[in-house]
């Protein structure tokens, strides 16, 4: 009873804060400044020798298909991105109330981990390349860690800005301190928290092909180490720009859904 009159007090309070329109208009911008690209450096300005020709690019980006097998590479990193992005989400959604608890009522404890932020992504890339060699779940277990470690950076950080009269309004209904956690400072705070997902997605791409790149085995990141030890520079700029409009694309897919499904604050 006391969480259907906390829900029903708070339902008119819900107000998306999420732009929906956001990755449209990327988008046009982004289709806006490619025709820009092509129509200068493929039709006017054709003397100079230092920005690539469109079609250059284009003849580069087939062979990519072709000579380094870019449709496998590509499926083997999505199927570490996704799969690392899903399962974290489902892992802060079901301890949600334990993280909360431990950072809210136990904050000394963050002065233990302090010491391994200065430990950058690519000495952990490094550490797992060299014990798990060519290992695809230690690929796996990378990206979730990965992916955890920086959802968890915004619930710390996002913490404190629970709304005060939530909580208040909780306790009168009669919740316990564990009800709390989990009904109102969680929902609180998850607008915020799940509004970075595109930035954490876009990192983890940077992590993963590093990753890749250090194993030279599988993924997307070995077809970057493969063009670099042949010197390829138009595949290297053709392989980053297609990367670019996966994450936008995905990017693009993540705001609908997160505005759709996040929307109690």
């Amino acid at each position: 009873m006391a969480n259907n009159n906390l829900y029903n007090y708070f339902a008119c309070m819900s107000n998306n804060n999420l732009n929906i329109n956001q990755p449209v208009i990327i988008s046009k911008i982004t289709i806006f400044l490619i025709s820009i690209y092509i129509v200068l450096f493929e039709f006017i300005w054709v003397t100079q020798s230092i920005i690539p020709k469109p079609s250059l690019l284009f003849d580069s980006f087939i062979s990519l298909w072709s000579d380094y097998n870019l449709l496998n590479a590509f499926f083997e990193t999505t199927a570490v991105i996704f799969p690392a992005i899903l399962i974290a989400i489902v892992v802060l959604e079901i301890f949600a109330k334990l993280f909360l608890k431990t950072l809210i009522d136990y904050s000394g404890i963050i002065n233990i981990v302090t010491p391994f932020k200065y430990f950058s992504f690519f000495f952990f890339a490094l550490l797992l390349n060299f014990v798990f060699q060519e290992s695809l779940l230690a690929e796996i277990l990378f990206a979730i860690l990965f992916v955890i470690s920086k959802l968890l950076t915004s619930v710390f950080n996002e913490k404190n800005f629970a709304e005060e009269e939530y909580i208040l309004s909780a306790q009168s209904l009669g919740l316990s301190k564990s009800q709390i956690y989990s009904i109102v400072v969680w929902k609180s705070l998850k607008p915020n928290v799940y509004k970075n997902l595109t930035k954490v997605h876009m990192q983890l791409w940077v992590a993963v092909l590093i990753y890749e790149f250090i194993g030279a085995s599988i993924g997307m990141g070995a077809v970057y180490r493969l063009a670099y030890n042949y010197n390829d520079v138009l595949s290297l700029i053709s392989l980053g720009i297609f990367i670019s409009f996966v994450i936008l694309i995905v990017n693009s897919i993540i705001k609908m859904v997160v505005s759709k499904l996040i929307f109690w604050k």
